[in-house]
């Protein structure tokens, strides 16, 4: 976020990714995100609407009887944002409501909250970024798994391989992602990975490959891709 393609007016996200998980099973995910300044610059009000499929291994849902990919509309998300950008280092506050808005089956139905804390440490050549993320159901039927984790994602060194004054640079990093899930135990799951992302005029782009590692990998790998267009009208 911070002095990337969130600072402006408006902005359009397509974002999309692919997840194989270690038991076989898979899920796609295509979201469309929306979000506007408020009074000011910093403030951002967004909105995610996602659609998932999903690959099952088994016809564990009677959505899918004979184990094909199945989809619907997952939950429709509203985020908060407040972003603090300076040229050596940026810091974002973030609160957001996930609401149960599924169709098929396709994600949990409890109402989730979500706050997150995002720093970026920049110097010349480089930056380290952290992102930490706390969800947490707040309304959840009893016959439903609650959601509660933490989650740290460390990117660094933002190198950048293309400059110039219309390509603000492509940039290169690897990635390092790891959760605690507080409901199941406090087990520890993670991932490594790398990213490139980069930006022309108000266009900006993100391509990030991950893969889980050890016992407890968050998956077995994740391709993940966003695009993002800024407006001012």
């Amino acid at each position: 976020m911070a002095d990337d393609i969130y600072t402006i007016d408006h902005d359009m996200t397509l974002f999309y990714y692919f997840q194989g998980n270690r038991d076989g099973t898979a899920k796609v995910k295509r979201e469309f995100r929306y979000d506007r300044n408020l009074w000011n610059t910093c403030a951002q009000l967004q909105i995610r609407i996602p659609v998932l499929t999903k690959y099952p291994t088994s016809p564990v849902t009677p959505y899918s009887p004979n184990a094909n990919p199945y989809t619907g509309l997952g939950n429709v998300e509203l985020r908060y944002i407040y972003a603090v950008p300076t040229k050596t280092f940026d810091h974002t506050l973030a609160v957001a409501a996930a609401f149960p808005t599924n169709t098929n089956g396709v994600d949990s139905i409890d109402t989730q909250l979500k706050f997150f804390y995002i720093t970026k440490w920049k110097w010349n050549g480089g930056a380290l970024a952290s992102t930490n993320e706390y969800d947490q159901s707040i309304i959840r039927p009893s016959f439903v798994s609650e959601t509660s984790y933490y989650e740290q994602e460390l990117t660094l060194p933002y190198w950048s391989f293309v400059d110039s004054p219309s390509l603000k640079g492509l940039k290169l990093s690897a990635t390092y992602t790891g959760r605690v899930l507080f409901n199941d135990g406090s087990i520890y799951k993670s991932a490594v990975g790398y990213v490139v992302n980069g930006s022309i005029n108000d266009f900006a782009m993100s391509l990030r490959n991950t893969w889980g590692i050890g016992a407890n990998g968050l998956w077995k790998f994740k391709v993940e891709a966003n695009a993002s267009a800024r407006f001012n009208f």
